[in-house]
């Protein structure tokens, strides 16, 4: 983080999905507060953040569409309110005089569809009205940008493009479905979006399980490298393997002659993708992120490789 001058973390408070007993509700809390991310500096486990790093949280939340398809909209304003009270008791929460301004904007993440939309979007509209201190943002999905006269643009002040995520994952198929570089060219044709946007690119991986060619389960602590060494899996092809013998590995069951299906990014793709989001950029200052933070996954990319990502963009 210190070498890449990162200033800016996203992190997920929580979720918004709903209970047929009790509606619309949060739930999967943000363990341990914001200071296992920034503010620890007396505990041994947790590197110190350097006092020169001044960081801005941006707290998220991941609202399931599922959500909006069952929520009444008259049921809207308090869903709102709700969500509003419970970012604002975390966030007091985690702020101190120390660190004065490291909430100023809040995400929503919500994959939402034609049907749902008016639901949403008046979710953030009541949201706004509650608070004025802080800018409201939303997360936009590639099908979302290329068709925004018919999927519309939530009334938020800027918009973070997920440039991930493209095809299903649930088919046995040669194409990546955490970025398949000619699927995204597909939906970059223009640069008319109504909101000012941020970027965000996948570098994270996962292993997907297919039994007699249908979607199984998804183990998301799985990466090439694990899979090579494992020795109940036999590989097929550059990321494909079989399992050869019944076997429980990271919670999941996995029978003989399973396909474990591995797909992740290179820096090289990340490289590539750049070159046809770069046009936004031109627009407006924009952040850039890395979807997740987590050691073990970083391990694949160096300093350098994730530097130049960041380069491509500034150098306009």
């Amino acid at each position: 983080m210190d070498s890449l001058h990162v200033r800016k973390l996203y992190v997920r408070f929580f979720d918004v999905s709903y209970n047929p007993v009790k509606g619309a509700v949060p739930l999967a809390d943000l363990y341990n507060g914001i200071e296992y991310y920034s503010l620890c500096k007396q505990c041994d486990t947790i590197p110190a953040i350097p006092d020169s790093l001044s960081l801005e949280i941006v707290p998220t939340v991941f609202i399931t569409n599922f959500t909006f398809e069952k929520v009444k909209l008259q049921d809207i304003p308090e869903l709102a309110s709700k969500v509003h009270r419970k970012l604002d008791q975390m966030i007091t929460e985690n702020t101190n005089n120390r660190y004065p301004k490291t909430f100023r904007e809040i995400q929503f993440d919500c994959d939402w569809t034609q049907s749902t939309k008016e639901k949403f979007f008046l979710f953030l509209k009541e949201f706004k009205q509650n608070t004025l201190k802080y800018r409201i943002s939303a997360t936009i999905r590639l099908y979302q940008y290329k068709y925004f006269e018919k999927a519309g643009v939530p009334p938020v002040d800027r918009g973070m493009l997920m440039v991930y995520n493209l095809t299903d994952l649930h088919k046995l198929k040669e194409q990546n479905s955490i970025l398949d570089l000619e699927e995204a060219k597909r939906y970059l044709t223009h640069t008319d979006y109504p909101l000012s946007l941020d970027i965000a690119l996948p570098i994270f991986s996962w292993g997907i399980v297919f039994r007699n060619n249908k979607y199984v389960d998804i183990d998301r602590n799985i990466s090439l490298t694990k899979a090579e060494q494992c020795l109940f899996l036999k590989k097929n092809t550059s990321n494909q393997f079989t399992v050869t013998t019944d076997t429980v590995y990271n919670n999941i069951y996995l029978r003989e002659g399973d396909i474990l299906k591995i797909e992740d990014i290179s820096s090289s793709q990340l490289e590539e993708i750049t070159k046809f989001l770069k046009p936004l950029s031109a627009k407006t200052d924009l952040t850039v992120t890395f979807f997740h933070l987590d050691e073990e996954l970083l391990q694949k990319y160096k300093t350098q490789d994730l530097e130049r990502i960041y380069t491509n963009f500034s150098n306009r």
